[in-house]
């Protein structure tokens, strides 16, 4: 059931988990978010889960939005999948920025070139290249001529 304002909006829900082993862990977000966020694509979030805040965003699915939940969001949230949670959630308009750690900056200086490389990806993605912080993948690229 929805409690609050339209810019904090308060609800349960269950953690659903799909894929390999359940390796993908989401809420499906009960509400219509073109109605209460104006938006039909991502929407950035700010969200307490059990307690644990976090910043992710809302991505539409097969007809609704859901938002991903990370192992590291279910250990500081202290639940598993097949729990219900108690959500907490806001539109998150406050710039989503990265920073460079200091040793990669000198190497880009070094390099201008190598610094445009990364421009395609997502802020997210930027940052776990740079600092390491998840499992990478080599993306899909076209060869540099």
């Amino acid at each position: 059931m929805l409690r609050g304002k339209p810019n904090r909006l308060k609800f349960e829900a269950e953690l659903l988990s799909r894929g390999p082993g359940g390796a993908w862990t989401y809420i499906e977000y009960p509400f219509s978010a073109q109605e209460v966020f104006g938006r039909k694509g991502q929407v950035p979030v700010r969200v307490i889960l059990n307690g644990f805040a976090f910043r992710n965003s809302l991505m539409p699915r097969a007809g609704v939005h859901i938002l991903g939940v990370g192992k590291d969001v279910l250990a500081g949230a202290a639940a598993t999948p097949g729990d219900t949670v108690h959500v907490e959630l806001a539109l998150d308009d406050a710039p989503r920025t990265v920073t460079v750690p200091a040793d990669l900056e000198t190497a880009l200086r070094r390099a201008p070139a190598a610094a445009n490389l990364s421009q395609p990806f997502r802020i997210r993605t930027r940052r776990n290249m740079w600092t390491g912080s998840r499992a990478r993948r080599s993306p899909k690229r076209a060869p540099i001529a």
